[in-house]
């Protein structure tokens, strides 16, 4: 299907959860085609991209980062946009995942996680428990 069947609140948001997980995988430099590949298989997971043209999506966070000018804070700020309690802790764990998955996450990586953990309003507690069962998931010294 493709992204104009979908409602205008509806493709903003995926866009929006689109663009965060960008800027987990850009925090540390230009994004290789690998890590698109890895942000649309994380996205194509998830119920909302089911049987949707990942391309349109990311082609439209690509513009929203061009957006931010280059700031951090503003690229972050748009991750606001994702309304809904369900999206928002999907975003985040997606954005957790994507960070763990070439190891351990960077400084970067970790400051972006913190920001975009108080942006989209994930509670604390929740937080850290998605943090340790990820990292759990990706450790690879307990094989």
């Amino acid at each position: 299907m493709p992204i104009s069947t979908d409602s205008a609140e509806s493709i903003h948001q995926k866009v929006t959860m689109v663009h965060a997980m960008m800027l987990v995988c850009f925090i540390d430099g230009p994004m290789a085609s690998q890590q698109i590949a890895l942000i649309e298989s994380y996205a194509k997971g998830l119920p909302e991209f089911h049987g949707r043209d990942f391309q349109q999506y990311y082609q439209a966070a690509k513009v929203k980062a061009t957006e931010a000018r280059g700031s951090l804070d503003r690229a972050i700020a748009f991750v606001s946009a994702v309304e809904s309690k369900e999206l928002r802790h999907k975003t985040f764990h997606c954005c957790l995942e994507l960070a763990h998955a070439a190891g351990v996450p960077s400084g970067a990586q970790e400051s972006l996680l913190a920001a975009i953990r108080d942006t989209l309003e994930i509670e604390s507690e929740l937080a850290h428990t998605m943090q340790e069962v990820i990292a759990a998931k990706f450790d690879h010294t307990i094989l």
